[in-house]
């Protein structure tokens, strides 16, 4: 009688096991970012979003940088990214003519979103960090 319960005990642990749906594609957000994008005669900052491999074995996936209305400003994807390697996508052009854009970052990542990290910062003219927000 112990045996046939421990049989049907794994039997419905597999049912719920393989019931559960696998997420194909996990996706990341970061906040929104201000920055400056017409301002003549002065050097430009720069978005960067990084994304880092924290699991133990290669992902795939994507990063967007994008504007608040949805216009995607830069875009790139990474195969087969190594445990502990950054892959990055930066916009440092700008073409429209408003004073300030509002820019985030979307990480698409292939499998379980919680094996990558990902940030979004805004460069000074020189390259450095001076706003950075992580994606969650």
């Amino acid at each position: 009688m112990k045996t046939k319960k421990l049989v049907l005990l794994g039997i419905f642990a597999a049912f719920i096991f393989l019931a559960t749906p696998v997420s194909a594609n996990d996706v990341l957000f970061t906040p929104m970012v201000e920055i400056a994008t017409a301002n003549p005669g002065a050097p430009l900052s720069a978005l960067r979003c990084n994304v880092v491999n924290v699991f133990h074995a290669p992902r795939n996936g994507t990063i967007s940088i994008i504007k608040a209305d949805g216009t995607p400003l830069a875009t790139t994807s990474f195969n087969a990214l190594q445990p502990k390697e950054v892959v990055s996508v930066v916009v440092d052009t700008f073409t429209n003519s408003t004073p300030v854009t509002l820019a985030y970052c979307k990480i698409t990542v292939h499998r379980k979103k919680g094996t990558i990290r990902g940030s979004l910062s805004r460069t000074d003219e020189m390259g450095n960090a001076v706003v950075v927000v992580e994606a969650k």
